[in-house]
């Protein structure tokens, strides 16, 4: 869908939206003022919204709608941030429920999807529209992502992509060959890096303990002085909870500008399948591996 048309379409959302549940959108301040509902959310998620405005209007009293207005609607990386005034009690439950729902839905489609990363960038994509997203980071640019669409490809039986996506869904080899042609350059290391990521190997051993096998550096620019993605592999499947006390556990020790991702090392056969599909391929094709942190021996203990 074209900008023009996008723009259209969500204003027609919105106008519809204000018009059946007006007090939902009451703008507050004094007379003259302008303070309207911010809402920023992709075509996917309109229907859970229209949900959301109609559970409101259901359970709320007419007693309490004059205290009660939406203030922000949007999405952020693959989730969805809601603020309102009034009674908390009553809509808190609807909107867990709209954010669940989201968590599930596709943005741009709505159909099932679920959340995925593409260079830092989260959303939550069916499979297709995840193949889209991929397609915007091939190396040769919107040209070279067209030809490789139309082009018969050795890895898919000499197939197209376009001819394999007539047939139905985007197949797992399709989104995995997407995949290796979205990753960024290999992190070239020097001596210095090396020898400061070592370090993060006796924080991560503590917070993870035997599980952790293997560390591994991606989308490292030292240029530009941006933070890098250091995946840690585990034996068995990543848990999110041990993930979080790691994070923390690396920022006290001076390694806030890491971004952790723990990935399973069966899911590395087949990273289209992985819950992190993105942080899975770097594993594989776009990464170096930093060497196990070995302390220092004093003299007589060698």
């Amino acid at each position: 869908m074209d900008s023009t048309a996008a723009e259209r379409r969500h204003r027609a959302f919105l106008a519809a939206a204000q018009l059946r549940y007006p007090w939902q959108f009451r703008q507050r301040g004094r007379a003259g003022d302008s303070d309207p509902v911010a809402v920023d959310v992709p075509p996917g998620w309109y229907g859970l919204l229209e949900h959301l405005f109609e559970a409101v209007e259901q359970t709320l009293p007419a007693a309490e709608h004059g205290g009660f207005r939406w203030r922000r609607l949007r999405s952020r990386q693959g989730t969805i941030e809601v603020a309102y005034d009034g009674v908390r009690e009553s809509v808190s439950p609807l909107v867990a429920t709209a954010r669940e729902t989201a968590a599930v839905t596709c943005e741009r489609c709505g159909r099932p999807g679920a959340r995925r990363e593409v260079a830092g960038s989260y959303a939550v994509s069916c499979r297709r529209d995840y193949l889209d997203r991929l397609l915007d980071r091939h190396p040769g640019g919107e040209g070279g992502a067209r030809q490789w669409w139309t082009s018969p490809q050795p890895g898919l039986g000499g197939r197209s992509p376009a001819t394999m996506v007539q047939s139905g869904g985007p197949p797992e080899m399709l989104v995995e060959q997407a995949l290796r042609l979205a990753m960024p350059a290999t992190p070239r290391l020097n001596g210095a890096h090396r020898q400061r990521l070592q370090g993060a190997w006796p924080v991560l051993r503590e917070a993870l303990g035997e599980g952790l096998r293997s560390l591994r550096l991606a989308e490292f620019e030292p240029a530009r002085r941006r933070g890098a993605t250091l995946i840690g592999l585990m034996a068995g499947e990543a848990d999110a909870s041990a993930q979080a006390a790691a994070v923390n556990r690396l920022a006290r020790n001076g390694f806030s500008d890491l971004r952790l991702r723990l990935v399973g090392q069966p899911d590395l056969v087949r990273p289209a399948r992985a819950i992190d599909p993105w942080s899975c391929m770097l594993a594989v094709e776009a990464s170096v591996t930093i060497p196990r942190h070995q302390p220092t021996l004093p003299p007589f203990a060698r």
